[in-house]
């Protein structure tokens, strides 16, 4: 069956990947018939290539827009990948994705263990591998356990991200210049909306839960509901109240710190700097409840789903939060902004016409990366 509507967007949002056979799946959604969608290959690991065998999904002239984050990580990198080298949709977001180009197979050991090991590389349809971080043989580990392997003889390894004057440049079947070694780079930014400290610290201690369930206790639901400023009142009364009791600290972003420099100051007798930092951390608590009425909207929307999480189900949460998020906003006025989606794309570019990437071979369609001056094979793999 083909949907055919205006625009999608495909959320893959800190989505962490799964198995590399489901991204193929969610693929071939979206790329043409007989695409390639990836390849995978390493040392004592035959090379395997999918390509697409079914027709996609969505209508030709519905735009594809893939929302992704630095915490979008394999397999969800295949499929924006994909989407990107084959220029069927326009991925968005502020930067890169995390960048894990590694193939893993798990080994069940005894004593209900077992041990995840790397087996190959895979490859997006541009030949590129998108593998952010490099390990190698000789020199210290990153971290504890590298150092104390070395100490007991194990072998030594080294890691470090791939620097951007190391990058090699591929293109898409459109004749756009993608670089490997660095995660999938956004064709579209938009910068996330920006919680404040207040909002994350009552998110992460569960006020907004707490005080939704006290709420519900002497509220009934109704079709008009929203926090009005009685309510605000309220909240920001419960609040206060937990902060007062000590089941809350609006601090607790600095309270390490200021603990540390506590002792010390205690160790070294500095009683007068000492009342100076109990002064700044009542300071501190100051400046964090002023965000009660600098970020008042972005807090009453937080605490309306909240009470609503308590009667809807997860889906319609969902619909109601996609209205307020930015990213998701931004990237549906570029949908329906045709000129601008086909820009991103290189719609326009006269290469496409020459046809200097794509090429019809029987009844399958394949793409082929090539340089525009020196052809390129369509896998480029280098170990």
């Amino acid at each position: 069956m083909i949907i055919s509507t205006q625009g999608l967007v495909l959320d893959l949002r800190s989505n962490p990947g799964g198995l590399l056979t489901s991204a193929v799946d969610v693929a071939t959604l979206f790329v043409p018939n007989g695409s390639d969608i990836v390849s995978a290959k390493g040392r004592g690991f035959p090379e395997i290539l999918y390509r697409s065998k079914t027709d996609p999904m969505l209508s030709p002239n519905t735009r594809l827009a893939v929302l992704v984050n630095e915490q979008t990580a394999s397999a969800a990198e295949i499929v924006s990948g994909a989407v990107q080298d084959l220029d069927v949709g326009v991925v968005v977001g502020k930067g890169r994705t995390y960048g894990k180009g590694l193939v893993q197979n798990v080994q069940d050991l005894p004593y209900q263990t077992a041990l995840k090991y790397t087996v190959a590389k895979y490859y997006t349809p541009s030949g590129r591998c998108i593998q952010s971080t490099v390990y190698e043989e000789g020199g210290r580990g990153d971290d504890l356990l590298a150092s104390a392997s070395e100490e007991k003889g194990g072998a030594r390894y080294k890691s470090k991200k791939v620097a951007d004057k190391d990058r090699n440049v591929f293109y898409t079947a459109h004749g756009r210049e993608v670089k490997d070694g660095g995660g999938v780079e956004v064709d579209f930014k938009v910068e996330p909306q920006k919680a404040s400290p207040l909002e994350i610290i009552l998110l992460q201690s569960g006020a907004y839960s707490d005080y939704a369930a006290e709420w519900s206790k002497t509220h009934e639901l109704t079709d008009k509901f929203r926090v009005d400023d009685s309510t605000y009142k309220d909240f920001q009364r419960f609040v206060e109240e937990k902060q007062a009791n000590g089941d809350l600290k609006l601090e607790v972003f600095y309270d390490s710190q200021l603990k540390e420099l506590s002792k010390k100051l205690k160790a070294s007798k500095f009683d007068s700097s000492k009342r100076m930092l109990d002064s700044l951390r009542a300071d501190i608590i100051k400046d964090v409840k002023k965000d009660f009425k600098n970020y008042k909207s972005e807090i009453i929307e937080d605490l309306e789903q909240s009470i609503l999480a308590r009667y809807l189900p997860d889906s319609m949460l969902i619909e109601r939060g996609l209205q307020s998020d930015k990213q998701v906003q931004e990237t549906a006025k570029m949908l329906k902004d045709g000129n601008e989606f086909d820009r991103l794309l290189a719609r326009d570019n006269k290469s496409v016409e020459n046809g200097l990437l794509s090429s019809v071979v029987g009844d399958s369609t394949s793409i082929e990366t090539t340089s525009a001056v020196t052809p390129e094979p369509k896998l480029q793999t280098r170990w």
